[in-house]
């Protein structure tokens, strides 16, 4: 009890630490990121639009002067106290380097403000002193191009500067597991050998005892009553001896009385062991009344009936006791379902990520061990579909360590390749910090992962096991996984692939598991198989409504399985890609 206290304390306590450290992750250096790259994007913006003021003879009132305008007087200001407000909790290092920024954007503020009070009128351009004054500051050297580079130096000084921070929490979080590993380790092989030390002294204490038990038993097997009783001791042993000892006497007697009453000695008399002591009774009985043994018989005959219902009865209580286990098993199952479902993103949350989109997924029992994963990344949209280890109870635990694994690596992670071979490592690392693994772990999860940057119409995928098929018209794109399963190999022993594809308007993208295809069913009762799985994919693409594609997909897998059982959990991602020029 001290050990489990001990352990249950340190796996608490670290879980606590784990928690901070990833919420630090999580609420400061990820949002850090992001504000910084909004002002990297706004200062690089305003550099286009002063230079635009600089050239361009226009007016007043002219949209890049006003946008221009509303970045240095409003945008940046703004993300500037955004990034002050996410900093408190910065380290020194980084806070000296935003100071720094600060000085170059207040002189950046400076120099703009100087071109836009020079060409601040339309007829200013006429002047060439002012306009040769003012393109001296983008000259090479110049004050201006000496600001910009400041400003590239620092913004990515403090990028990386997060970004290390970032990279040392997590190898805090790593060694915070291999600590708890360390010390449960250590623990279990204390409670190893004081587990030996008293099978030992336990084995010594009752292997006597036991030696004359065995030596009585065999005696009394041959028909050899022993001359001596068994000493008696006070522990479950010495019950034993005890009884074994008066059995040993009752069998004495019993021989006694059974040659008395084989010499025609009616009256002798006898004592039965216990009321169940069915020998004796039964000499008993045929010691008071052998002329009635047509009664005895009948008398048999009603006591086995009674005990006949009686194990009827005992029987029905067990069946209750079953049914009423069933029930209880069933309503937990229940309630874990419920739980998988809410990991589960809502339909609404997909089609706003992906409009064209659908998900065809059909557990095989009440929990599934597959799940679908969506989520946007900055100007990423991301989605997976993964099959968990197994199915029913199991798969559905794995997938939620794969689901809240998945979700914490591409917090950091955003390349589908990184993204798996984090996963690999955190699902080892998290299955085994909570006692459900051990170094030969063969839990795992197949995957497809895809990651789409609608700004470059890019699509990046890197999968295991899983493959990724992408229609074009008439035209059948498939991309190749990886044959490595998540949680088959050490961290480090193996990196995934990160495939690129540039995506065109109206390509239909589909990713899986293997459960529709491994459907036994059709008329010889064989696997449905991935080429058939392949023409269906080309055969719907062309479906306009991805709900319409859905319903096919729905159908011909009842045509298929037919009555036959579903083997295997079933999900299946459809998207459709529109670019954002719609051409």
């Amino acid at each position: 009890m001290l050990i489990v206290a001990i352990v249950f304390t340190l796996t608490r306590s670290t879980l606590q630490q784990n928690k901070q450290l990833n919420a630090k992750v999580q609420e400061v250096y990820t949002p850090s990121l992001e504000a910084i790259e909004d002002l990297q994007e706004s200062v690089a913006y305003s550099r286009v639009l002063i230079k635009h003021w600089a050239l361009v003879q226009s007016r007043p009132d002219e949209k890049e002067r006003r946008e221009l305008a509303t970045i240095m007087d409003q945008t940046i200001p703004y993300q500037q106290l955004v990034i002050d407000s996410i900093g408190e909790s910065w380290d020194k290092r980084a806070i000296e380097i935003k100071d720094s920024l600060y000085i170059e954007l207040d002189r950046l503020d400076i120099i703009y403000g100087q071109i836009r009070s020079a060409l601040s009128s339309f007829e200013a351009y006429d002047d060439p002193i002012i306009v040769m004054e003012v393109n001296y500051q983008f000259l090479e050297g110049a004050s201006l191009d000496q600001i910009n580079t400041a400003l590239d130096k620092n913004m990515a000084a403090l990028q990386q500067e997060i970004r290390s921070n970032a990279i040392e929490v997590n190898q805090q979080i790593d060694a915070l597991g291999d600590r708890l590993g360390l010390i449960v380790g250590n623990l279990a092989i204390f409670v190893l050998i004081a587990g030996l030390l008293i099978a030992i002294f336990v084995s010594r204490s009752i292997t006597k005892p036991i030696s004359e038990l065995k030596r009585t038993l065999l005696y009394l097997g041959k028909g050899i009553y022993p001359k001596k009783n068994i000493r008696v001791s006070d522990d479950e042993i010495g019950d034993m001896a005890f009884a074994v000892n008066r059995l040993t006497d009752g069998l004495v007697k019993t021989r006694e009385f059974s040659n008395q009453v084989g010499q025609g000695n009616f009256g002798a008399s006898y004592l039965p062991l216990s009321e169940d002591d069915e020998l004796g009774h039964a000499l008993l009985k045929m010691r008071d009344d052998l002329a009635e043994n047509e009664r005895v018989l009948e008398q048999k005959v009603i006591e086995r009936t009674n005990e006949v219902v009686q194990k009827k009865e005992e029987i029905e209580r067990q069946k209750e006791k079953v049914t009423e286990l069933y029930k209880d098993l069933t309503d937990s199952i229940n309630y874990a379902k419920r739980i998988q479902q809410a990991i589960l993103p809502p339909e609404s949350d997909i089609l706003e990520i992906f409009p064209e989109s659908f998900v065809f997924y059909r557990p095989r029992n009440i929990v599934s061990g597959d799940f679908y994963w969506f989520k946007m990344a900055g100007n990423k949209k991301m989605f997976a579909a993964v099959d968990c280890t197994g199915h029913g109870v199991p798969g559905a635990f794995m997938s939620l360590v794969g689901y809240n694994v998945l979700n914490q690596v591409t917090k950091v992670f955003t390349q589908p390749a990184q993204v798996l071979n984090n996963l690999n490592r955190l699902s080892a690392e998290t299955l085994r910090a909570n006692g459900l693994g051990d170094d030969n772990l063969t839990d795992g999860m197949d995957l497809a992962l895809v990651s789409i940057d609608e700004n470059k119409d890019l699509l990046q995928y890197a999968g295991a096991h899983n493959p990724l098929f992408i229609i074009r018209g008439e035209e059948f794109i498939q991309i190749q996984p990886d044959k490595m399963a998540i949680g088959a190999f050490e961290y480090g022993d193996f990196n995934y692939t990160n495939h690129e594809f540039e995506l065109k308007d109206g390509d239909m993208i589909y990713a899986f598991s293997d459960g529709y295809a491994d459907q036994f069913g059709g008329p010889k009762n064989k696997k449905f198989m991935k080429k058939r799985l392949r023409e269906l994919f080309i055969e719907i693409s062309s479906i306009e409504d991805l709900s319409k594609q859905k319903s096919v997909l729905t159908e011909r897998f009842f045509e298929w399985k037919m009555s036959y059982d579903q083997v295997d959990d079933i999900l299946i991602i459809g998207v459709r890609y529109r670019t954002l020029s719609g051409s």
